[in-house]
C-alpha cells in the first residue's frame, strides 16, 4: 500500500503552512522566495489530491477553511517533528559550528575577547555570532545558545549564570591625568559625562547615578551623548570623559589597564548575565563543550 497517497509534495505544504501564516501568496512567495502564482499553484496541488479547499480566498486576509485549520495543524506539526529530527542528525554528525546571540555591548567587549582563547583551545570548531542593539532572536531561529541580561527565568530556556552585573564610573589615564581630581561621588558634577540612550530601562543613566547616592545635580545633566553604550565605551576609551561602565562592557578594559575605575562606589544592578540554551533541547556536544568552557573562563573573571 502506498501510504504516501494521500500526502501532498513537501513543496506543497511548505507553501501550505506558509500561506496559512502569512495570510496571503505573496507575503508566503517573500518567505520561499518564490513567485506569488507559484505559491498559488502549490496550494491548489494540494487542494486537488486532498479533494477540499483549505482556504477561503475571498477573505483578506485570506482564512482557512474549517477542514484547512485541522489539516494545517497536522502539517505544523509534522514539520517540526520531522525538523527536529534533521536537526538533531546534524548536530550529532554534520555540525563543526554554533551560533550565538547577545547585544552588542556583550558580545564586542566580553565575549569577543574570549572567542580567540577558544579557538586556540578548539581550532576545529567555529563560533558564529549574532549580536543586536535589542529585539534579541529567539533561541532556535538558527540560534543555538544566547547571552542575556535579567533574571534568568525566561520560558522554556535553561539558564547557567555567568556573571552579577555592577556598575562603576570608568574613564581612561589620558582623561584622568588632565582633569580634576575626583575623590567622592559629587565630585563627576564638574566633569564630562557620556552618555548613552538606553533601550533597556534597567540601564542605569547618569541621573539615576547621582540619585543613588543622593547628590543634589541639575533637571539636565550636559555631555556628549550617543547613539548606543558600545559608541560610549568607545569614547571612553580615547578620554572624551567618564562613563558609567558595566562589569560586562567595561571590566576586560579596566583589566587591562586601559580604563580606570574612578571611584570605588559601585551598584550592583537587579539583574545578572545568564548563558541561555533550549530546555529539553536536543544533545549537543559542541555547544555542551562551549558552555562548560564559557562559564568556567566567566568564573575565572569574578
Amino acid at each position: 500500500m502506498r501510504y504516501w497517497k494521500y500526502i501532498p509534495p513537501l513543496k506543497s505544504l511548505l507553501a501550505v503552512e506558509a500561506t496559512a501564516r502569512c495570510g496571503s501568496f505573496s507575503k508566503a512567495a517573500d518567505e520561499l522566495n518564490v513567485t506569488q502564482s507559484a505559491v498559488s499553484h502549490l496550494v491548489g496541488q494540494a487542494e486537488t489530491l486532498l479533494g477540499t479547499r483549505l482556504f477561503d480566498r475571498t477573505s483578506r486576509p485570506i482564512q482557512l477553511t474549517t477542514e484547512g485549520q485541522r489539516y494545517v495543524n497536522s502539517v505544523i506539526s509534522s514539520l517540526n517533528i520531522l525538523k527536529a529530527e534533521g536537526q538533531l542528525l546534524h548536530e550529532r554528525h554534520g555540525s563543526s559550528a554554533l551560533t550565538v546571540s547577545c547585544n552588542l555591548g556583550y558580545g564586542n567587549f566580553w565575549l569577543l575577547p574570549k572567542l580567540k582563547h577558544f579557538h586556540d583551545a578548539y581550532p576545529d570548531i567555529t563560533v558564529n555570532m549574532v549580536t543586536t542593539y535589542q529585539g534579541l532572536p529567539e533561541l532556535g531561529e538558527g540560534i543555538d545558545v544566547a547571552i542575556r541580561f535579567g533574571s534568568g527565568d525566561w520560558p522554556d530556556c535553561h539558564s547557567r549564570l555567568l556573571f552579577s552585573e555592577r556598575i562603576t564610573p570608568v574613564a581612561s589615564s589620558m582623561y584622568i591625568e588632565q582633569a580634576p581630581q575626583i575623590r567622592q561621588p559629587k565630585d563627576l558634577l564638574k566633569h564630562t559625562l557620556l552618555h548613552a540612550h538606553a533601550r533597556d530601562k534597567r540601564w542605569f543613566d547618569w541621573e539615576q547615578w547621582f540619585d543613588h547616592f543622593g547628590i543634589a545635580r541639575p533637571p539636565t545633566l550636559t555631555g556628549p551623548s550617543f547613539d548606543n553604550h558600545v559608541m560610549m565605551m568607545q569614547a571612553a576609551l580615547t578620554g572624551s570623559g567618564v562613563a558609567l561602565g558595566w562589569k560586562g562592557t567595561a571590566g576586560e578594559f579596566v583589566r587591562q589597564g586601559q580604563l580606570i575605575e574612578v571611584l570605588p562606589e559601585q551598584i550592583q544592578v537587579e539583574g545578572s548575565v545568564y548563558l541561555v540554551t533550549r530546555q529539553g533541547g536536543y544533545p549537543h556536544r559542541i555547544l555542551d563543550l562551549f558552555s562548560e568552557w564559557l562559564v568556567e573562563r566567566a568564573g575565572a573573571d569574578r
